[in-house]
């Protein structure tokens, strides 16, 4: 078992669950993507691999791995939710084309610092944030 399935494990077990063989293949398959990805795509990689998980497996495993802090969601104002798994990851922003949904990940200093600067000045002490940019990517942006 490696650190993240100890992990989850140790989550699941927390909440009177089990990390059942379907979990599993969940994490692994969630773990081994490096790209955003919908419940849908995963149920594709899954089905592709031939293996039997249902969508509401998926859906709630999904939503225990974002409980459990394993991957964050992304609400991109379309029907469905992106995901990428963040667990050993840097802190980073998205940008979001709103002509072909494309995903841009970027970190910026400035705008991190200017984050913290306006923290403190009200004494708001951030656990966690996201920060969308909309707009169009280089390929779709109106000419003119």
């Amino acid at each position: 078992m490696n650190q993240v399935e100890e992990a989850f494990d140790r989550f699941v077990r927390g909440k009177g669950l089990k990390l059942t063989s379907q979990r599993k293949r969940i994490l692994k398959a969630v773990f081994q993507t490096h790209r955003h990805f919908t419940a849908e795509d995963l149920y594709g990689m899954l089905h592709q691999d031939r293996l039997k998980i249902s969508r509401a497996t998926i859906y709630r495993t999904l939503n225990l791995l974002e409980e459990g802090k394993f991957l964050e969601s992304l609400d991109v104002g379309k029907d469905s939710k992106y995901y990428e798994h963040v667990m050993g990851h840097a802190h980073h922003d998205h940008m979001i084309c709103i002509n072909c949904g494309r995903l841009i990940e970027f970190r910026d200093d400035n705008i991190e610092a200017l984050q913290e600067q306006a923290s403190r000045a009200h004494g708001f002490l951030v656990t966690s944030h996201s920060l969308k940019l909309f707009g169009f990517c280089k390929n779709c942006r109106p000419k003119g």
